[in-house]
């Protein structure tokens, strides 16, 4: 019954929106399901993105004092204040993207998410470059803050969203496994410094080199500068390679499962989705909101987690 009402009120706040937060909404959030000037404004606002993820490896390679460096930080001003609109906007359409909770909430839970911090630093470095006096040291520093525009591209690629999706549903056993792998790197470098350091003081000069050589025996990267002489030393080497094995392999297993049982979820969906492309242009309205509501329920649980 509570589950009733909660997607009654869902679909009233849906219906209560305006068209143009709705088409917002999709334009930010789902541009595949926006239409006309929306959908051109969500493909816009990803070749801006693109566009800056582009800059940022090529604007090192100008120089300063050319035209085009000009050109290129009136762009990134330009591109800083069209970012800034875009979080203004999605704070606006954040009651739609969270409609199980009440708005100022909703929108709290956005400003205070990663990818709601990921937006505002995507801005904020740039406009206050200009409106504050900087030294070189933080102008750099604002051009590496600036790489999180490039996170902002995972929204418009589905292959990320599912890793992060796995990264969430399995992250209990995730960070069981990478424990696991820790406790074997921490065995095996202090063994291994205690063994071969009266030997090779030199090279195993700390606890931080042993983990190093376990790091790179592990990974099975063996580089060769760290090699043990002694027999305890090699014994220690060939258990740490026995074990890291099965060791490596649990995470692996795990995100295997993890996909799989993604694909899985995106395929009933989109099977779902392509049996309600022929309803009628009445129940459109209605469809958009459950399936808003799915998303946000899906939202909201990974935030209780």
């Amino acid at each position: 019954m509570t589950d009733d009402r909660e997607k009654q009120g869902e679909s009233a706040r849906w219906a209560q929106a305006s068209a143009f937060k709705r088409q917002t909404f999709f334009a930010l959030e789902d541009v595949r399901r926006a239409h006309g000037a929306a959908r051109a404004l969500g493909v816009a606002l990803f070749a801006l993105i693109a566009a800056n993820a582009l800059l940022v490896f090529v604007e090192p390679q100008v120089d300063v004092s050319t035209g085009v460096s000009q050109v290129l930080l009136a762009f990134g001003f330009a591109s800083s204040v069209c970012f800034a609109v875009e979080y203004a906007a999605r704070l606006w359409v954040a009651d739609l993207v969270r409609p199980g909770r009440p708005p100022a909430r909703a929108r709290l839970r956005y400003a205070l998410s990663p990818m709601g911090l990921v937006d505002l630093l995507a801005f904020l470095p740039g406009l206050l470059v200009l409106a504050v006096p900087v030294s070189a040291s933080m102008l750099n520093a604002a051009r590496i803050i600036r790489l999180l525009r490039l996170i902002k591209l995972s929204r418009y690629m589905r292959g990320l969203r599912s890793i992060s999706r796995v990264f969430e549903k399995r992250r209990h056993e995730i960070i069981a496994a990478f424990m696991v792998l820790a406790l074997l790197t921490v065995t095996a470098s202090v063994l291994m410094y205690e063994v071969e350091h009266p030997v090779q003081p030199e090279k195993f000069d700390s606890v931080l080199t042993g983990m190093y050589w376990a790091m790179t025996t592990i990974t099975t990267t063996g580089y060769g500068d760290l090699v043990p002489v002694t027999a305890a030393g090699r014994l220690i080497g060939f258990l740490t390679m026995v074990l890291s094995i099965g060791v490596v392999a649990i995470p692996a297993g795990i995100f295997s499962a993890g996909f799989v049982s993604e694909f899985r979820a995106q395929d009933a969906r989109s099977r779902r989705r392509e049996r309600q492309e022929g309803c009628e242009d009445g129940a459109r309205a209605e469809r958009d909101a459950e399936e808003v509501a799915e998303d946000a329920q899906g939202r909201d649980a990974e935030d209780e987690g």
